[in-house]
Parts: C-alpha cells; structure tokens; sequence
C-alpha cells in the first residue's frame, strides 16, 4: 500500500510543481515589471486584509485551495490579531483553515477524482485503494511532517477517498494547532506581546517533534 500510496502523493506533487513553474514563467518572461506588478498587488491587499478581518479570514479559507501559499496570510492574520487580540485571530484562522480542509477535500474526492480517472483510463494506472489502518498512519504522518503544505495532504487524501470523518478527525486538530502557534507568534511580534511569541514557538516546535517522531515510527513499520 505504501507505494500506491506514495504514487498518489508523486502525482499531487508533480501538479503543485507544474503550478509553480507557470508561476516563475510568468517572472521570467515577464522581467521586472511582472515583478513589480505582483510586489504592489500584494502590498495593496496586505493593507485591504489587515483592514479588513472578514476579507482577510475569507483569504485563508479559500486561497489555499486555489494552491497559494498560506503562510503569508498567517501571518497578516498575526497582524490582525496583534491589533484586535491574538485569540481572536486563532478562533477565526481556525474556523477559516476548517472550511478549507472540508471543501478541499471534496473537491478531490468528487470532480478532481473523477477527471484523473479519466485521464488514466487509457493507461494501465489507477488511483489506489488504500488499506485503512496503513491510510490513517499515513494520513497523521503526513499532517504532521514538516515542511508538507496543508492543502497538498487535503488534496491527496481527498484524492484517495479517505472517509471524511477519520480525515475531518486527524486533520482539524493538527491545523488547528499548527495555524494557532503561527498566528500566536506573529500576533506577539507585531503586537509587541513576548508571551505570545514563545507560547506560539512552542506549539510549533512541539507539533513539529511530535511530526518526526511519528515519522520515524511509520518508516520503521513500513520497513
């Protein structure tokens, strides 16, 4: 199950690249003025989200899915919280990333699934069927490797099929946290607060020990 598994993951990868080659394309035949087009665009939203909580949750509920990176939404969400309470901005980063993990994730299982079958029919591949107990292992690992992006994982495990409530269970709790001690951190920098910065660190850091650890234990069953 394992390479099946880890094929799934190849091809979700290899779109991602295919996305951020079209990306610096644009760059590259676009020179500097592409360049700064995109740097003056991204300074007048970063000002309008800040401003603007409903417009800037909005963002990251529904950004993500469209494979722009999140981090730089966490982190105008930390200005936000900086300046309207750093708990407040993890409440609604939360409710934002839970709505991006549940309409992702349908996205994949349902229309996405359904085109890649096509696409493969006239090959001798298929997507895989995975083995539960190996699928929620995998699924955990993957939530909490660092380095792997959210919506990359909801995208692949929506991809297989992985029954929504075991995904819905193992996802929202990870990002939860995860988003939490980033907002937590930048809300303390930009807010001026300490405590929140080292609160924040440290959830980070444990998520991320508590990723190798596992990681670590699933290789040594895989093996």
């Amino acid at each position: 199950m394992t390479k099946k598994f880890l094929s799934v993951l190849a091809f979700v990868i290899c779109t991602f690249a295919v996305l951020g080659s079209l990306y610096y394309l644009l760059i590259f035949f676009g020179g500097a003025s592409a360049k700064e087009s995109l740097l003056e665009a991204w300074i007048t939203s970063e000002r309008f989200l800040t401003e603007n909580g409903f417009w800037l949750f909005g963002s990251i509920a529904i950004l993500p899915g469209l494979i722009l990176p999140v981090a730089p939404l966490l982190t105008l969400a930390g200005i936000w919280g900086g300046q309207n309470g750093p708990w407040l901005a993890c409440l609604y980063s939360s409710i934002a990333v839970t709505i991006n993990l549940t309409w992702t994730y349908w996205i994949a299982a349902g229309p996405g699934r359904n085109l890649i079958e096509r696409l493969l029919s006239r090959t001798k591949y298929k997507i895989p069927i995975p083995d539960k107990g190996n699928e929620l292992v995998w699924a955990i690992i993957l939530r909490l490797t660092p380095g792997v992006p959210f919506i990359f994982t909801n995208y692949a495990l929506g991809l297989i099929r992985m029954p929504f409530l075991r995904y819905f269970i193992v996802s929202t709790p990870v990002l939860v946290f995860t988003v939490g001690g980033y907002v937590l951190t930048f809300a303390g920098i930009f807010g001026g607060d300490w405590h929140y910065v080292w609160l924040g660190v440290s959830v980070v850091v444990i998520i991320t020990l508590l990723g190798r650890l596992l990681a670590n234990q699933g290789k040594k069953s895989s093996s």
